[in-house]
């Protein structure tokens, strides 16, 4: 799991530093959090899960059993990965919900970084 978070990390500050660039093309100079948020809210390359870990989330998920202290993110990123899982499992009656969570974990392709502004900004600073 250490190893998805470092990746993780190096993927956000790459992305804030594309948008910044983006930005001073364009002769804008917003705010730090402006630019945070843009980078949070771009689509991420990758869940940064261990498929066991992802599995066992998926699991909880299924049986309503998430933690509560879960933040808000957490729990829309297994909501995302379920219905990820949940179509390719429609689209393929005889792909078990082990493989399809591969697929999904393989693919890919999360609709933004699963991480709070105040986290991002720590990693960015640092």
């Amino acid at each position: 799991m250490l190893e998805e978070v470092l990746i993780r990390n190096r993927d956000i500050k790459k992305c804030y530093n594309r948008i910044v660039k983006q930005y001073k093309k364009q002769g804008q100079n917003p705010p730090k959090s402006t630019i945070v948020n843009d980078a949070i809210s771009t689509k991420a390359p990758s869940y940064y899960l261990t498929f066991d870990y992802a599995r066992r989330l998926l699991s909880q998920y299924r049986r309503k059993q998430l933690p509560q202290k879960y933040r808000r993110l957490r729990h829309d990123m297994i909501k995302e990965i379920a219905r990820k899982v949940d179509r390719l499992m429609l689209q393929n009656p005889l792909l078990s919900e082990s493989d399809a969570l591969t697929m999904v974990l393989t693919s890919g392709n999360a609709s933004r970084f699963f991480i709070s502004e105040s986290s991002a900004r720590r990693l960015i600073n640092h």
